[in-house]
């Protein structure tokens, strides 16, 4: 597997988690789906993204 697949896996789970603790009526659910929005646009404009530096480092790439 590479890093960048890995990375967008653990994305669209932390997306699912926080849908589903909203769906579940948890208002924190929220905060996740926020924090995964404002990194995707962050790492799209700075070319950085702390997640995919990480899985780098693990797969070696």
């Amino acid at each position: 597997m590479k890093a960048l697949r890995a990375q967008r896996i653990l994305m669209g789970l932390i997306l699912l988690v926080g849908l589903l603790l909203m769906h579940s009526g948890r208002p924190w659910g929220e905060y996740l789906v926020w924090f995964v929005t404002f990194m995707s646009v962050l790492s799209g404009i700075i070319n950085f993204c702390p997640s995919e530096w990480f899985f780098r480092r693990i797969f070696r790439e």
